[in-house]
């Protein structure tokens, strides 16, 4: 969804350009209903720029070229290929695309949805295709809990939501490690610690750093109560202050995913110690992601970071596993 508000700057700066966008799919595909590339047609025949992929391969290289004349202003253009007979590739699917320019009846609306994203505001993108608007594009305020992307005749509708966060708890160096690869594929992260020594900027750039191991002040601080949007991972240097932030997290199971770092020795302990105070049912022991993250054999922070992430990529995605 950061492509919404890069195609946006696009569209806003001039730049000759056209936004190409998966609208339905049937079978095998590489990429489903809203994925986004932008396509900026290249001069003196440079190759053109491209930002997102709708898939790689044959499909995409068709799409560029396609893009690019409606990026030199050939009109508005809706592409359909069945991979395996239109292209000789294997996935055996069929794709359906959605070429525009990005002019401002485009570029507008896009930069409106990314600003409401950027709000924590959700909302709902549509695009008119051939016979609506002239293939304008509309946002309409919230998404009645609607999800993903969807055609419905000549109008095509994307459920724009907040970016999911990634609460770190604790700012050691695993959490340095997890953090940029968590924001490269978009989360946003919030770090949590009461320690500035190791909570920084400078540790931690692009990320939004609160002085509190708290939930409570965390939510003071975000300015809402958490929910199923929200990705916990307690990662501190201290085992007593992990117990201690478990306890509180635990019983929220709102939340979207919730993990501890740490052996299954320790997560033992943790839970002959909460139970004996009446904390945690089955369910929520059972959401609890410990040891924390896909079992790769990963050993340095740096591969800690790569299992972790790949187990937030799954959670988010609705995968096997993940609270």
């Amino acid at each position: 969804m950061d492509l919404l508000a890069e195609a946006a700057q696009v569209g806003e700066e001039g730049a000759p350009a056209a936004l190409a966008t998966v609208i339905r799919t049937a079978g095998s595909t590489p990429r489903h209903p809203g994925a986004k590339m932008i396509v900026v047609r290249g001069d003196g025949g440079a190759y053109p720029i491209t930002t997102g992929t709708i898939g790689g391969g044959k499909i995409e290289l068709e799409v560029i070229e396609a893009a690019v004349a409606v990026a030199k202003g050939a009109p508005a253009a809706r592409v359909v290929k069945h991979l395996v007979r239109d292209l000789a590739m294997c996935c055996g699917g069929e794709m359906e695309l959605w070429i525009e320019p990005l002019d401002a009846a485009r570029w507008k609306p896009l930069a409106e949805a990314a600003r409401r994203r950027g709000k924590r505001r959700a909302c709902v993108l549509v695009t008119g295709l051939d016979g609506v608007g002239g293939g304008g594009k509309d946002v309409i305020e919230g998404d009645g809990g609607a999800r993903g992307a969807w055609l419905d005749g000549e109008r095509f509708f994307e459920a724009v939501r907040p970016a999911d966060r990634l609460l770190l708890f604790g700012a050691g160096h695993v959490a340095v490690a997890i953090a940029p690869l968590a924001a490269r594929v978009g989360f946003e992260v919030v770090v949590c610690d009461e320690d500035d020594r190791f909570a920084s900027a400078e540790r931690f750039p692009g990320a939004r750093i609160l002085a509190t191991f708290d939930d409570r002040d965390v939510e003071k601080e975000l300015g809402g109560p958490l929910g199923a949007g929200d990705y916990a991972l307690i990662v501190t240097r201290d085992h007593a202050v992990d117990q201690a932030i478990l306890e509180r997290l635990l019983p929220r199971g709102e939340l979207g995913y919730l993990g501890l770092i740490g052996s299954r020795g320790k997560l033992g302990r943790f839970r002959r110690r909460l139970e004996a105070k009446g904390i945690g049912d089955a369910a929520a022991w059972g959401r609890l992601r410990s040891p924390v993250g896909m079992d790769i054999g990963a050993e340095t922070p740096e591969e800690i970071a790569v299992a972790v992430v790949a187990e937030l990529i799954q959670a988010r995605n609705g995968g096997g596993g993940g609270a």
